[in-house]
C-alpha cells in the first residue's frame, strides 16, 4: 500500500465494542478500515468486562432513573446533554442483542437484571457466565468481520496525518514487519480505549496505556479531566505482571457478597448502601484496610456458579473457589473518566477526527463513572459516531500533509518506559493522593523526561498536572488533604499541546 493514496470514508484505530460499533454504522453507507493491533482484536478492556450493561428495562424503572444515577455518581461533572442520550437511547440499541440471546434471561422472556453500585434499581443485563464484554465484543466482531464494506489493518498507529490548517487527513500505520505506512480518510476515528493500565496495579490489558489520548494530543485535540482514573474495589490480590490482575465483577456485590476485614468484619456496615456504595467510596475503604477480603460463603453456591461459571473457572485457575473461600482483593486502577474531548457525536477539537468509548470525554460518566455505564457509552455513542461521519460527509483527504514522514523510534521501548513508572503512579497517584505525593510524582517523572524524553513519561506528566491544579476532592480524584469538593472547580481542566492546562467552568449539570 506503502504512500498511495486509498479512498476510505473512515479509518478507525481499535477494535473493542466502541470501534466495532462505530465500523458496522459506518458500513452502513461507505467502506471503512479498522485498525486492530498486532495482539488482536481480543486484546481490548472489552473483552475483558464482566459484570454487564446497564439499562432501564425493569417495570418501576425508567431512562429518567438511570439519568438521575449516573448524574448523582458523577459528582455534578456529567454533562446534562450525553447522560440524557445515553440513557434514553439504552434500550432500542440494546434489542438486537437481546433477541440474538447474549444476554441471561427470565422464564418471562425478559432479561435477567441485577443491581450494581450506584443503582437505584436492578438494571444489569449479563452474558450467562459473567463474561459479558466478551460475548458482545464476539457478536459484533463475527458481523463485522463478515461485512464487505469493512477491511481490516494489522499494526499500530503511530501518529495522526495533519495539514498545515491542523485537519486530519488518516493515520501513520506501523505494521508487524516492513516500514510504516500512511493510511488516509476523510474521519479518523480513535476508538484506543483507555490508559489505566499506566499503573501497575490495574485490571486493563497491558495495551491500555493511552497511546491514542497522545496522537489526538500531538495533532492538537484537547484532553479534559486526566486526573479522574476509577480504582476498582475488588481486584483479586496476588503478585502477577502488569495486565494480567482478575477482576471480581460488582455483580458478586450485587448478589450480596460481604466484604471483610481480617477479623471477618463487614466494613460497609456503616455506609447506607453497605457493599453497593459507589465505587470511588468502597475503594477508599478498601484502600484503607490492612488487608480486604470479599467472601460469599453465606451465598447460594447454586446461584453463584449459575450467574458467574466462567468467572468461577477463572477464579479457580488462581487456587480459590468463589462460592466458598474468603478472596483477598485489592483496588486497581480500572476506568478513565478523562479523555480526548468531544462533543456528542464524538467529533473532536481537530476536524476530521473522533473519539468514542473510552478513550472519549463525553461527559457521560463526570468525576466517576456508573457501574455498567462504559458497554452502553461504547455502543450509543458509536452508533452515533458512525452516522455523523456518513450523514456529515467530509471532502476527500488531500495529500498535502505536513507530516508525511513516519515518526523515529524512541530510545526506550513502551513497556520499559511502563515497568519504570507503573508503581510510582501506584504509589503517588493512587486511590487517596495528597499535595506532597502529586509533587513527588511530578519531580520523578521530570527527572524521567530529562533522562529519556518518552511519551509515557509526558502523557503522565498531563495526569499527574491535573491532579495538582484540582485542589479538591471529587468522585475518583480523592485528595487527603483538601477532602471536601469545591463548587469553584465544578469544571473540566483542559489541556492542549499549545495551549498548556486551563480550567472551563460547567455552566450546567
Amino acid at each position: 500500500m506503502g504512500g498511495t493514496f486509498v479512498k476510505i470514508s473512515a479509518v478507525i484505530v481499535g477494535a473493542g465494542i466502541s470501534g466495532l460499533m462505530t465500523a458496522l454504522e459506518v458500513a452502513r453507507f461507505a467502506d471503512v478500515a479498522v485498525c486492530v493491533p498486532p495482539q488482536g482484536w481480543t486484546t481490548s478492556s472489552t473483552y475483558r468486562a464482566q459484570g454487564g450493561i446497564a439499562v432501564a428495562l425493569g417495570a418501576d424503572d425508567y431512562p429518567h432513573h438511570h439519568y438521575n444515577d449516573t448524574v448523582r455518581v458523577g459528582r455534578g461533572l456529567c454533562h446534562e446533554e450525553a447522560v440524557d442520550i445515553l440513557t434514553k437511547s439504552a434500550p432500542t440499541i440494546l434489542l438486537p442483542m437481546i433477541e440474538a440471546g447474549i444476554f441471561a434471561m427470565r422464564q418471562s422472556g425478559i432479561p435477567a437484571l441485577g443491581l450494581e453500585a450506584g443503582h437505584s434499581h436492578p438494571r444489569i443485563v449479563h452474558a450467562p457466565g459473567g463474561l459479558t464484554g466478551q460475548a458482545i465484543a464476539h457478536f459484533l466482531y463475527e458481523q463485522a468481520r463478515r461485512n464487505p464494506r469493512i477491511r481490516w489493518v494489522t499494526g499500530r498507529a503511530i501518529q495522526l496525518i495533519t495539514n498545515q490548517n491542523g485537519h486530519c487527513l488518516g493515520v501513520w500505520v506501523r505494521p508487524p514487519s516492513g516500514p510504516p505506512f500512511p493510511l488516509w480518510a476523510s474521519a479518523t476515528v480513535l476508538a484506543t480505549g483507555g490508559y489505566a493500565a499506566l499503573w501497575h496495579t490495574t485490571t486493563n490489558p497491558a495495551t491500555s496505556i493511552g497511546h491514542g489520548h497522545w496522537l489526538a494530543y500531538q495533532a492538537g485535540a484537547e484532553l479534559a479531566d486526566l486526573e479522574f482514573v476509577q480504582f476498582h474495589p475488588t481486584v483479586l490480590a496476588e503478585d502477577v505482571p502488569r495486565g494480567n490482575a482478575l477482576l471480581l465483577t460488582e455483580a458478586l456485590r450485587g448478589i450480596g457478597a460481604h466484604l471483610l476485614d481480617p477479623e471477618d468484619r463487614r466494613f460497609m456496615l456503616t455506609h447506607p448502601q453497605q457493599e453497593l456504595a459507589p465505587r470511588d467510596e468502597v475503594a477508599r475503604a478498601i484502600f484503607q484496610q490492612p488487608a480486604a477480603y470479599l467472601s460469599l460463603k453465606h451465598v447460594n453456591p447454586a446461584e453463584v456458579n449459575q450467574q458467574f461459571g466462567e468467572l468461577s473457572a477463572l477464579v479457580a485457575a488462581r487456587g480459590y473457589e468463589l462460592s466458598s473461600d474468603r478472596l483477598p482483593v485489592h483496588t486497581g486502577a480500572h476506568y478513565c473518566m478523562g479523555g480526548i474531548r468531544t462533543d456528542v457525536f464524538g467529533q473532536t477539537t481537530v476536524q476530521g477526527l473522533y473519539a468514542v468509548g473510552e478513550a472519549a470525554h463525553t461527559g457521560v460518566h463526570g468525576a466517576n463513572r456508573l457501574a455498567s455505564n462504559s458497554l452502553l457509552e461504547g455502543l450509543v455513542f458509536g452508533q452515533r459516531v458512525g452516522y455523523h461521519i456518513t450523514h456529515h460527509p467530509r471532502p476527500a483527504p488531500k495529500s498535502e500533509a505536513i507530516n508525511l514522514h513516519p515518526p523515529t523510534t524512541a530510545v526506550l521501548r513502551d513497556d520499559e518506559a511502563l515497568d519504570l513508572m507503573g508503581r510510582l503512579l501506584d504509589e503517588h497517584l493512587g486511590v487517596i493522593r495528597t499535595k506532597q505525593s502529586i509533587t513527588q510524582a511530578l519531580a520523578i517523572l521530570d527527572t524521567l523526561i530529562n533522562q529519556n524524553d518518552h511519551w509515557l513519561f509526558r502523557f503522565a506528566m498531563l495526569i499527574a498536572r491535573a491532579a495538582y491544579e484540582r485542589t479538591e476532592s471529587r468522585g475518583a480524584h480523592f485528595r487527603a488533604d483538601a477532602p471536601k469538593t469545591d463548587p469553584e472547580q465544578q469544571g473540566h481542566f483542559i489541556q492542549h499541546v499549545e495551549h498548556g492546562l486551563h480550567f472551563t467552568a460547567l455552566t450546567h449539570v
